[in-house]
């Protein structure tokens, strides 16, 4: 049997150890990713300019925040759109067209005495599938962004990270 003991390790992983525990770092990284997300958002939601655009590329709409960037502290991103279309955008809806009288009073129900418009399905506007396209290009990102947060630990920590 052969013991053998490795001088200085311990130095190095207590080293690695305060890089790791720093939070700010890690958080800088996540809300990276997130800012990320929104900018491939922004290039494939099919608009130039708009609300939905303003709202991906983190620009206010007269006077309003409308993005959703948010780091939680449990190891999630929420990047998302207060626009309310995006949805529709993405994923496709009915189209509807007025008809008839602009509008008829409902005689029954919840809405009694309310005034409605008359529509009718005219077909279906297909989805963009925007924010899937977004978040592959983003997941093809995040091994390179996740590296340089390594190398740039380690070389804090002192090792040679070439």
């Amino acid at each position: 049997m052969t013991d053998f003991r490795i001088s200085g390790l311990e130095e190095h992983i207590r080293q690695m150890e305060r890089a790791a525990r720093d939070r700010k770092r890690y958080d800088e990284l996540r809300y990276e990713v997130g800012k990320t997300n929104l900018d491939f958002n922004a290039k494939f939601c099919g608009e130039k300019s708009g609300r939905l655009v303003a709202s991906f590329k983190r620009q206010p709409y007269k006077g309003k925040k409308e993005w959703i960037l948010f780091v939680n502290p449990v190891d999630t991103v929420e990047v998302g759109t207060k626009v309310f279309y995006a949805r529709m955008v993405e994923t496709g809806h009915k189209l509807k067209v007025p008809y008839g009288r602009p509008t008829r009073l409902v005689r029954s129900g919840v809405d009694k005495g309310k005034r409605r418009r008359r529509v009718k399905t005219k077909g279906f506007v297909p989805g963009k599938h925007f924010m899937r396209r977004a978040l592959e290009q983003t997941n093809e990102r995040i091994p390179g962004m996740v590296d340089s947060f390594l190398k740039k630990i380690g070389k804090e920590a002192g090792f040679d990270v070439t």
